[in-house]
């Protein structure tokens, strides 16, 4: 089963009043080129019934309409990437639905996938490709891990540590909890946990992350890279491949007008 169909059974199953015969669609919806200045907010946020796009990509727009990682989308012409946000065609794309209370986020994805084929002609398919992945696992002398009490409470803090560091202070998190809430943000490729370890666990983590925006430069005072940082934990991130569901662009067009 496809990504697209996965998703589309699953909002059907739980929210069947938003499934009909018609893919759903924003009620509004503007759509226009917006060059990147050094200023503002880069990226997709959703608040309550509106999606906001700032300073994005046609690239960045279909990954987040699929749920994809960079890996897992190809295809286009050269103008819709952003490897430098600088001298990258950008857009600004808001988009409001009346629908009360606000549907899940799988509805935004496919209200925008809606939206893309609308007004960026876009046209997708499917491919099942081996990619890279890490499997997450112990070191050969055990984890270096503290155990957290039992009434300790989930809590992290994530700071900047140089010019491509991230430091991480957490407290009662699990090594699954690890790779959802910080190390699949930093990192191309997709994490599994093969550790065995249940438990949560009291740690300090610094590193360097593997997918800084291209033309960040490290310095002097960057932690090391995360697959060798990993291992003060007592952990190693194996390399390995998995297969997956990818999205390859056809065809897209610049966009139509509001």
């Amino acid at each position: 089963m496809t990504r697209g169909l996965t998703v589309f059974a699953f909002i059907a199953l739980l929210y069947p009043h938003y499934v009909s015969a018609q893919p759903a669609q924003f009620e509004v919806a503007s759509v226009k080129p917006q060059p990147f200045t050094g200023q503002g907010m880069v990226g997709i946020t959703v608040h309550g019934n509106t999606l906001d796009a700032e300073h994005v990509s046609v690239f960045s727009l279909v990954e987040f309409a699929y749920n994809l990682r960079d890996v897992e989308l190809s295809g286009g012409p050269a103008w819709v990437g952003s490897d430098i946000l600088a001298t990258s065609e950008l857009y600004q794309v808001i988009a409001k639905t009346t629908v009360d209370p606000p549907p899940p986020m799988a509805v935004f994805r496919q209200m925008l996938a809606t939206l893309l084929a609308d007004r960026f002609q876009l046209q997708v398919h499917h491919v099942q490709k081996d990619l890279p992945v890490y499997n997450l696992v112990v070191s050969k002398g055990g984890p270096k891990l503290k155990e957290s009490p039992a009434d300790a409470k989930f809590d992290f803090v994530a700071s900047g540590a140089g010019s491509l560091g991230v430091k991480i202070v957490a407290t009662h998190m699990t090594m699954q909890e690890l790779i959802d809430h910080q190390l699949a943000g930093h990192t191309d490729r997709k994490i599994f946990d093969k550790t065995g370890l249940t438990a949560p666990y009291d740690f300090t983590l610094r590193f360097s992350v593997e997918n800084a925006r291209p033309g960040l430069i490290g310095g002097p005072d960057d932690p090391p890279p995360l697959a060798s940082a990993i291992q003060d934990l007592g952990l190693k991130l194996e390399p390995g491949t998995a297969p997956f569901d990818t999205v390859v662009i056809d065809h897209v067009a610049r966009p139509s007008g509001n």
